[in-house]
């Protein structure tokens, strides 16, 4: 496996602005950020241009790998809403070039294959005209429910700009296993969200979304699932996306101070 080149995702730092972010990644070795949309949108209020905040991220060496993340707008989502709906989502890209956006079936109600099948095209065909990238993420008990259903939905959607964006928390509770992602065609996963967990802990009543751990941290075999995600994908980066009650708890500083300590050990570079 190649040597691990790790960035950031905006919810492992939830107290963190857009200049915030940029600025911890690049002093913290984290050469990527995941950003929400509104991140964008609330610098732009603050008074930067696009131009500035492209020149906020050259300067400091930081790419953002995508725009986190489509969750309105979609068969079966709420109707668009900004931030979250996916022309808010294309712009922000486009202002900060980023190559992808995410798309996630969060807090959906059932549709038929067809229908988000039809709607995840026509979300696509749109991104396509940003020259970007969708990345549906599996989240159990949603439109895209696993690995397996999430591609097949991918392709029958008919659009080669459509991939798969693979979270260990997401793929353990679904119960998909390493053979679920040793049998995706090579490419299918085009980004990776880090993160370890610990499935023996109740889940809180935010179904876990507060309760992920570090990697090494938690119970996963995440160097196996690491490797497996990147024999599909050599070219895809990785940020690492924790939502925790404990890095909430920091400042944004103090967080990121804690996610490179953590990083460096279970890499093995602290060793």
């Amino acid at each position: 496996m190649r040597q691990l080149t790790v960035g950031m995702c905006w919810l492992t730092w939830p107290n963190a602005n857009f200049v915030e972010m940029v600025e911890l990644a690049a002093r913290f070795d984290f050469p990527t950020i995941s950003i929400g949309p509104g991140l964008v949108q609330d610098q732009l209020a603050a008074g930067d241009t696009p131009e500035m905040l492209r020149r906020r991220l050259a300067d400091a060496g930081v790419r953002v790998a995508y725009i986190d993340a489509i969750v309105s707008g979609l068969p079966g989502l709420a109707p668009p809403t900004p931030p979250s709906d996916p022309q808010s989502c294309f712009e922000a890209a486009a202002m900060v070039e980023a190559p992808m956006v995410n798309a996630a079936h969060y807090k959906g109600v059932p549709v038929s294959f067809d229908d988000l099948a039809e709607g995840v095209g026509a979300l696509c065909r749109d991104a396509a005209r940003y020259g970007l990238t969708v990345g549906l993420e599996p989240i159990p008990r949603t439109g895209f429910p696993d690995l397996r259903e999430t591609d097949r939905l991918a392709r029958a959607c008919g659009e080669s700009n459509c991939g798969l964006l693979f979270d260990p928390t997401h793929w353990s509770r679904a119960g998909s296993t390493l053979a679920d992602i040793e049998a995706l065609e090579p490419g299918r996963i085009v980004g990776f969200q880090l993160c370890d967990i610990t499935p023996s802990r109740p889940l809180d009543p935010a179904h876990g979304f507060f309760n992920r751990d570090l990697p090494g941290e938690g119970e996963l075999p995440l160097w196996q699932v690491t490797k497996a995600v990147i024999a599909n994908n050599p070219a895809l980066t990785i940020e690492l996306e924790v939502p925790s009650m404990e890095l909430k708890a920091m400042s944004s500083e103090a967080a990121a101070a804690r996610c490179r300590a953590a990083m460096d050990k279970w890499t093995g570079v602290a060793r």
